[in-house]
């Protein structure tokens, strides 16, 4: 038998591959001319300030933000997203007024005064479709950018009882101060997101808006001296950036 004959094939198999493979890459990733397909990942912080129910309860807080999708080669992108929101504005003035003394201090075990932080802290996920109007950027895949997402929110006060000091406050406890609240969360987000020729600067901003119908999901608060279980209308306009990590690479030379 011919080896040399046998080893054609295999040799224009290899280099058929390699020669298909190049061009794929190419085309895929070819982002100065033509709209690619790409998944994305992104990490944002978001200033938030809130609207009707959520301003009675909180002050502005901030927003961490991870998301991870694809972006289509027609442009449309379609992501899963979390968010983590944070802030010490509480405005319930009167939430531990039940166990402050008449010269306003908590007491401790010890009998000293005890120190107790209050803290919102709230998370939400969604999934976001978008898509991206190549009007203005560098490339066909960037441009100004509109989102539209449904998920969940669920917020809460955070009481800081540290060393569990005060026992009316421990983790049997704190539930009936907490104002745990959860519901379902629609969003719109409009802003410019760019993504870089060079793969090196990829990023968005943008204005959101967050709607959020949420309701009361304690059976008892103490400083209400009843349930916590009304219908609330949860609102949030903020603005948010975010760095996106991109997965494609550049395009190789054949």
């Amino acid at each position: 038998m011919d080896l040399k004959h046998r080893s054609f094939p295999m040799k224009k198999f290899f280099l058929s591959l390699s020669i298909t493979l190049c061009l794929i890459n190419l085309n895929a990733q070819n982002i100065r001319d033509t709209t690619i397909l790409a998944p994305v990942i992104s990490a944002s912080y978001a200033v938030q300030l809130p609207l009707l129910d959520m301003a009675k309860t909180f002050g502005v807080n901030s927003n961490i933000g991870v998301n991870g999708g694809v972006k289509l080669a027609n442009n449309w992108q379609i992501e899963l997203e979390g968010t983590f929101l944070f802030s010490k504005n509480i405005k319930i003035g009167t939430l531990l007024d039940p166990i402050v003394t008449s010269d306003r201090q908590i007491i401790a075990n010890d009998g000293g005064p005890a120190n107790i932080e209050v803290y919102e802290r709230g998370i939400t996920g969604c999934v976001n479709l978008g898509r991206v109007f190549p009007v203005i950027g560098p490339n066909p895949n960037s441009g100004l950018i509109a989102k539209f997402g449904l998920g969940f929110i669920r917020h809460k006060i955070r009481i800081e009882n540290q060393e569990y000091l005060v026992p009316q406050l421990d983790d049997e406890n704190v539930i009936y101060f907490d104002r745990l609240t959860l519901g379902v969360m629609t969003k719109q987000y409009f802003g410019y997101q760019h993504l870089g020729n060079n793969n090196l600067t990829n990023f968005h901003v943008g204005i959101e808006f967050i709607q959020g119908f949420t309701k009361g999901m304690r059976d008892y608060q103490i400083d209400l001296e009843g349930p916590y279980n009304e219908h609330r209308l949860d609102f949030m306009i903020g603005l948010r950036v975010g760095w996106i990590f991109p997965v494609y690479r550049k395009a190789p030379a054949c």
